[in-house]
């Protein structure tokens, strides 16, 4: 719509864009023209305001008076509001925070050598992360406003410290005994103890190491929001049958390991996945009583079965030969669309993780390796499709290029930026804490597509496996 007057806003002078930039036409505008210089509203807008407010007081100073009256009238009705807010989440933050920090979150890091030979599929992962699905320790609203307590968050990790890749389990330490026994179960003959962390003992500092690193979530084929359809999980890749077969050894992790396998000295690649059983949707915490993975999941379905219905009545004018074609639509539906259809239905009976997905590229200067920036970008391709059945991971948060000099004057953003980073990969920082990011929605089969133990056909030398296959002795050995 034009603003005012029937012109449009594109081809009105200069003097009146800047006085018409408060409609939705100038907003627009005035948005594309800070993106395409990459300046930031945070810091042009305050200047315009101030500059707006100067010339309509040179003009109409009786104005300005009045809106201030206005505002000052009315403050007993926006102020409190206002005030409770920035109070509210000011308070979480810090009360989480030093929750997090407490003693009941003391943590460990659980390194895991492999067994020598993986004979089971990834379902036996999946069904380990049932294990770890909880929602307790938060279940009061004085538990979680008062006392800050958050459920528990697990950080399953790939780490590579110069080529030698190792998988971690980082959780708090009284949930320790529970996982030992549940990774045992289903792999006894795995070796799990506790290991320095080298995220932290890495001497850390931007004089002698560069770090570049990413965060992901999911980006659904044509534009749709929502976290329901599945990326390509392990049963796409027939890895739910035996994976000693070689026909069904084609492992996307593999990928993962031999691009992490490939650093040198000097050079660290950490993969961690966060994960923590999913509630309601909370702001703060009140939680709204909703679940917008299943609701995004029922839109998806309902809005490809109309697709579907639409399509098909095009060809028909007849009334009654139209609602017979509406109570078909499964059959009208093109083969990607029953496969999302298929994929939804599934994805929302398994159990659902709040995730955090992140990698990160860290190494000495003399050595850093600027291609690995690109590595991280497309980390998560071998796990990718062009068909739209499937979802996609895809980077939307981490480490920022600035094209411009004036976006980053002498590399303060960028600095803050990576020291950030290093904090969030060392303290495992994702939910609940002034460093939280928005989740991605993962089912417990998708977490174990992105994090498991690749089978014996895999020989990765960077692999760190159980030396020898460990069994019980005889019973009847003399003593």
């Amino acid at each position: 719509m034009a603003a005012g007057g029937g012109t449009k806003y594109a081809d009105r002078p200069w003097p009146m864009k800047a006085l018409l930039v408060w409609t939705h036409d100038g907003a627009k505008h005035f948005a594309n023209w800070l993106v395409g210089w990459q300046l930031d509203p945070i810091v042009v807008v305050p200047p315009y305001v101030v500059l707006l407010i100067w010339a309509v007081h040179s003009t109409d100073p009786a104005a300005i008076t009045a809106v201030w009256a206005m505002m000052v009238a009315l403050s007993p009705l926006w102020l409190p509001i206002g005030l409770f807010v920035v109070f509210w989440v000011t308070w979480v933050h810090y009360i989480r925070f030093a929750f997090w920090f407490g003693p009941i979150c003391e943590s460990v890091l659980l390194e895991i050598q492999l067994p020598p030979e993986v004979e089971k599929t990834p379902l036996a992962m999946e069904t380990f992360f049932a294990t770890l699905w909880n929602t307790g320790g938060e279940t009061t609203f004085l538990q979680r406003v008062w006392r800050g307590q958050m459920r528990p968050v697990f950080s399953l990790e790939i780490l590579s410290t110069e080529g030698q890749v190792r998988f971690y389990l980082h959780t708090r330490k009284v949930w320790r005994p529970i996982v030992e026994a549940r990774l045992y179960g289903q792999f006894p003959e795995a070796q799990i103890r506790e290991a320095i962390d080298p995220i932290s003992s890495l001497p850390f500092n931007l004089t002698e190491y560069g770090i570049w690193g990413s965060e992901y979530n999911k980006k659904v084929p044509g534009g749709w929001q929502g976290d329901a359809l599945p990326i390509r999980t392990y049963i796409d890749f027939q890895l739910d049958k035996s994976p000693d077969k070689p026909e069904n050894s084609i492992d996307p992790i593999t990928n993962i390991i031999e691009l992490m396998g490939t650093l040198g000295k000097g050079e660290h690649f950490w993969f961690q996945l966060l994960i923590r059983g999913r509630k309601e949707e909370e702001w703060y915490g009140f939680y709204t009583k909703t679940n917008k993975y299943k609701a995004d999941g029922t839109a998806f379905i309902k809005r490809i079965t109309e697709g579907a219905i639409k399509r098909a009545q095009e060809f028909v004018t007849d009334p009654v030969e139209k609602a017979k074609v509406g109570s078909r639509s499964a059959q009208l539906m093109t083969e990607i669309e029953k496969r999302q259809v298929e994929s939804i239905e599934r994805s929302m009976t398994k159990l659902t993780y709040d995730c955090g997905i992140r990698v990160v590229y860290c190494a000495k200067r003399e050595v850093y390796n600027g291609i690995n920036n690109a590595s991280i970008i497309r980390f998560f391709d071998t796990f990718n499709t062009n068909h739209q059945y499937t979802n996609r991971l895809g980077v939307f948060n981490g480490t920022t290029y600035f094209d411009y000099p004036w976006q980053d004057i002498f590399d303060i953003r960028q600095n803050k930026e990576k020291r950030n980073l290093y904090f969030k990969a060392k303290h495992r920082a994702y939910f609940g804490v002034p460093y939280d990011q928005q989740p991605v929605h993962l089912s417990s089969e998708e977490v174990a597509t992105l994090w498991h133990f690749p089978s014996s056909v895999v020989k990765s030398p960077s692999i760190d496996r159980v030396p020898a296959k460990v069994s019980q002795a005889p019973t009847n050995l003399p003593v």
